[in-house]
């Protein structure tokens, strides 16, 4: 993959963290969620931050599987319609 898009947009990147209030008392599936969330963004960001992958196709890959994961859950419209709405709210995407 390459850098073809500006150098800029790929340096700027950064992934708003997942945490709730200090005062929150977190379930043990919150916690693993969190963690998992975690290692998916050092991922992310450590090829982001080397330059070695181009945003575009990475927002692609992960909407990729994040619709293989969704094939295989029930009532897929609904949790389609989360993912659309966090998706905007995360990117500032005004409708």
């Amino acid at each position: 993959m390459s850098n073809s898009d500006d150098p800029k947009t790929e340096s700027q990147a950064k992934i708003i963290p997942l945490r709730p209030s200090s005062k929150t008392k977190l379930d043990t599936n919150t916690v693993k969620l969190l963690k998992i969330a975690d290692e998916i963004d050092h991922v992310i960001l450590r090829h982001v931050e080397a330059g070695d992958v181009d945003l575009k196709e990475l927002a692609g890959l992960l909407s990729h599987r994040l619709g293989a994961l969704v094939k295989h859950l029930e009532n897929k419209e609904a949790l389609v319609d989360v993912c659309v709405d966090v998706l905007k709210k995360q990117a500032a995407v005004d409708e």
